[in-house]
């Protein structure tokens, strides 16, 4: 019954991008609909969600058992960045793509493709833990992941500055989650038509990220796809090893089971 209900859950995830697929083969989208729509998810639909789910997920006590199991995918992470540096020096992947190889190794899309399938194979119940993994990918990538990418062209190395990285991690979702846990630890509560303008919000985030999923996928053109020796190596480590080590982790420390199986699925998701 849990297999069942796991694949009904991934199906309808996947009737939507199906539908996005569709629509924009038959030329539905413009390219300013390809830039509004992740816009209008990462700018006002996560916020919301975020905001929204903390203060009704959470309460102040809750909170230091957060902190607590937050600490192992930020572990986890910076453990799969050393193995991607020794897996990236050992099997001299091309300069040019050095860094772009250890960032896609390490990192995972936590939330366009993160969210839908986890509240797909697990229900409501998974947010907060989606939560967690999300900050701690999204430190990682905007701050030591965008600057070993950087190196990757010359042209841009010393560019990027530590001030430019530090506002792409206090992007508007994580100043939405940032908010909502404020607001937990002050024991502060919105009035109740805010919370429900921010739950309507936030129900845009699932859809409008699935859309834009199938609109890329029918940008993407396949048939000149090459798998190369360096992409073979970063998929296994996005896929097999990265997941693995955060299961290997867990297997040493008692985590609620959910909590555990979200953080495996976010490890173990495309970059």
């Amino acid at each position: 019954m849990v297999f069942l209900h796991a694949l009904q859950g991934i199906l309808s995830l996947q009737i939507i991008v199906s539908i996005a697929y569709v629509l924009a083969r038959k030329g539905w989208f413009s390219p300013e609909t390809q830039i509004l729509l992740p816009r209008l998810v990462t700018t006002v639909a996560l916020p919301s969600y975020l905001f929204y789910t903390i203060t009704h997920s959470f309460g102040r006590d809750d909170l230091v058992h957060l902190i607590y199991g937050s600490i192992f995918p930020l572990f986890s992470i910076l453990l799969t960045f050393t193995v991607a540096l020794l897996v990236a020096k050992i099997t001299r992947v091309e300069r040019r793509h050095f860094g772009l190889f250890c960032a896609s190794f390490t990192t995972s899309n936590t939330v366009f493709i993160g969210l839908p399938v986890n509240l797909a194979l697990f229900g409501d119940a998974a947010a907060p833990y989606v939560l967690l993994y999300f900050f701690a990918n999204t430190t990682f990538f905007w701050s030591i992941g965008s600057y070993i990418m950087s190196h990757d062209n010359e042209a841009l190395r010393g560019s990027a500055t530590l001030l430019d990285n530090v506002r792409h991690i206090f992007s508007p979702p994580m100043l939405g989650f940032l908010a909502g846990l404020a607001m937990t630890l002050l024991g502060l509560r919105l009035p109740e038509f805010v919370q429900e303008a921010l739950r309507y919000m936030g129900n845009l985030t699932t859809p409008l990220a699935l859309i834009f999923i199938g609109i890329c996928l029918y940008k993407m053109d396949l048939r000149h796809l090459h798998l190369s020796r360096d992409l073979v190596l970063a998929l296994l480590g996005k896929l097999v090893i990265c997941p693995l080590i955060l299961a290997g982790m867990l297997h040493f420390v008692e985590l609620p089971e959910l909590m555990e199986k979200v953080f495996i699925i976010q490890a173990g998701l495309p970059a």
